[in-house]
């Protein structure tokens, strides 16, 4: 099944305010003048999303601190946090909690190549299903995905489609192009050992949590909920004791209430203990009863066991004398009675299965009783636990009641150090419980980690049947490819188009014959590459492509600064524009098109707008991204 990569919001967080960006499926289009922020906004994705580095926008670095990018993946909803300008800190996954409509902090990752598992890179590629591919004896990237879903001002025009003149990134490009229609050779192999690898991590996940549990459960601490309720409860009590005190000081006049406070709570506390005392003797004797009934159970098993095994000895034999005393045995009659006791013979095999039965039936009755021995033992423990916490309790008690009695202390005073000393006592409680909070905290974060890698090896087993189903045909894949290319061109009016295809060997687009590249022509250039990853994007949304494309400046080289007559053509930019509109209508909601451009035709919709700038404020729009600095 598709995994589902979807872009939700970015976010600047800033230090008077913050800067929002909301996508939507289908195209997202962003326009203004140059120097509004409209590529920082791609910037900041890229960002989020692992890239090593951002450039030093002025205006970002002086009003913002952080970035924030929304998005789904698969079934989950995160939130990744990084810090800007600090490119080596650890950046935050949050992860949706629905129940709470709120984000609850996931984990966090470091900014490494994949082969660290703890690399945001890493959880990325694990959550797509695509983790532990090895290429060239390097571990396949989430950014090496990310470069099909990113085409940046400076590389729409660079004659390096493929990063053919660099060898080994074009090594690397092939393969995760291989990666995203399913035609790599080794991926299926890769794949296999990588979900191996997930559920060793998995059981040692597993091993963790259930030791942090089994922890939890000897400290008392179980539910969260009932945590929090008590913590509520405690900090009310604390704001009562303190407005009593206050009250205290300011009228002066003891309450013999609170005088009689600690000696009364001393009397309750021993009541208390005196009666669950008896219950703890009451209890334990009745599991010494259940002990008892237990042995007189089993010691009816053994001697059934032993009837039915001396029944099964003896039935053989004649006996002429008996094997106790030596007497003879008197004679009997028939062979139909028995020739030691006389009795008349049964059937043996109904004999037989009638003790069976009542041994079965004895070994059931032990079962269920040991069932409930154990939960009448886990009452008994609570009971223990219960009067541990008095027996504390009193001692603090009669600690502070032996402190104040110590010297004579007059009631105002006394009742001062008392609520003093409640307030003192309530708030080292408070702390425990906030401790406490935060084991159970990590618990629910440990589970949902757990959650989320058992999905991931869901996803990859899936990926795994499929591959092995459908093995895709790879000349079929580039067939698709050049077809859906040489429509693209098409739509873009590309002037004098004869011929275009994805060449089977090198992936490298060919027009008019001839390598992209020697058509001399940058306009060109950029009007094949935007068609090139555009193709790859209808394509491969099916296959493992994210369903993303993000397209800085469509207009590159193209209009009255085209270096070429045929390209100055402004009605070539208008087909580009209509072939995105067209995209938007036909694929909704399988793709996101996020493109950049200084201006937009009036046939766009506006709908398809999601920010717009006018550098000046003078058309009631925004200055640019950060909106309150001129």
């Amino acid at each position: 099944m598709k995994i589902t990569f979807k872009l939700l919001k970015l976010t600047l967080i800033g230090i008077k305010k913050n800067y929002t960006i909301k996508f939507k499926n289908g195209l997202n289009y962003i326009s203004g003048p140059t120097s509004t922020g409209k590529t920082s906004i791609l910037e900041m994705v890229d960002y989020a999303l692992g890239a090593k580095s951002h450039k030093d926008y002025i205006e970002i670095g002086a009003n913002c601190r952080d970035v924030e990018l929304e998005l789904i993946i698969g079934t989950e909803q995160y939130r990744i946090r990084r810090k800007l300008f600090k490119f080596t800190d650890p950046v935050i996954v949050e992860e949706w909690d629905s129940k709470q409509e709120n984000y609850k902090f996931f984990n966090r990752f470091e900014i490494d190549s994949p082969k660290n598992k703890n690399s945001l890179s890493a959880f990325l590629i694990e959550k797509l299903g695509l983790s532990d591919i090895i290429i060239s004896n390097q571990t396949f990237s989430f950014r090496d995905l990310f470069k099909y879903s990113y085409l940046k001002q400076t590389e729409i025009d660079n004659e390096n489609i493929l990063g053919e003149k660099d060898w080994p990134k074009n090594l690397k490009r092939k393969a995760t192009l291989e990666i995203i229609f399913d035609i790599y050779d080794e991926m299926l192999s890769d794949l296999k050992a990588s979900a191996k690898q997930k559920e060793a991590e998995l059981k040692e996940l597993n091993t963790k949590i259930i030791g942090i549990k089994d922890f939890l459960d000897s400290t008392d601490i179980t539910d969260i909920k009932k945590y929090q309720e008590h913590k509520k409860e405690i900090e009310s009590q604390i704001a009562e004791h303190q407005m009593n005190l206050s009250m205290l000081k300011a009228t002066k006049s003891p309450k013999t209430d609170l005088s009689l406070e600690l000696p009364n709570k001393i009397v309750s506390i021993k009541h208390q203990l005196k009666r669950l005392g008896e219950i703890k003797n009451n209890q334990n004797d009745y599991i010494q009863k259940l002990h008892l009934l237990i042995n007189q159970y089993e010691s009816e098993i053994n001697k059934k066991e032993m009837a039915l095994e001396g029944y099964c000895a003896l039935n053989k034999y004649e006996f002429f004398v008996c094997p106790n005393c030596l007497k003879p045995v008197r004679d009997q009659k028939s062979i139909e009675y028995c020739c030691l006791c006389g009795n008349e013979k049964g059937e043996e095999i109904t004999e037989l299965l009638v003790i069976k039965k009542e041994i079965r039936s004895l070994k059931l009755k032990i079962s269920e009783l040991k069932k409930f021995i154990d939960k009448e033992e886990s009452e008994l423990n609570d009971i223990l636990k219960k009067e541990n916490h008095l027996k504390i309790e009193l001692n603090e008690i009669e600690q502070e009641l032996q402190h104040l009695h110590k010297e004579y202390i007059n009631p105002y005073i006394e009742q001062i150090e008392q609520l003093n000393y409640e307030i003192g006592k309530k708030n080292r409680y408070l702390m425990e419980l906030e401790q406490n909070l935060k084991f159970l905290d990590e618990i629910v974060r440990l589970e949902k980690l757990l959650k989320s890698k058992e999905d991931s090896l869901i996803n990859l087993k899936n990926n795994i049947k499929s591959l092995e189903a459908n093995s895709s045909n790879k000349q079929v894949i580039i067939n698709n490819l050049s077809h859906r290319f040489y429509d693209i061109l098409h739509s873009f009016k590309f002037p004098k188009l004869s011929t275009a295809y994805i060449e089977e060997n090198n992936y490298l687009p060919y027009v008019r014959d001839r390598l992209y590249r020697q058509l001399g022509s940058l306009a060109g250039v950029s009007l094949i590459t935007m068609a090139y990853y555009l193709s790859i994007l209808i394509e491969g949304e099916k296959y493992n492509h994210l369903g993303l494309l993000m397209i800085d400046s469509p207009r590159k080289n193209l209009g009255a600064k085209a270096d070429q007559e045929d390209f100055k053509d402004e009605e070539i930019f208008n087909s580009i524009i209509r072939f995105f509109i067209q995209l938007d209508e036909s694929n909704n909601d399988k793709i996101q098109l996020i493109v950049v451009n200084n201006g937009y035709p009036d046939f766009l919709p506006e709908d398809c707008i999601i920010a717009e700038f006018d550098g000046d404020g003078t058309k009631n729009l925004p200055y640019g991204l950060i909106d309150d600095v001129i």
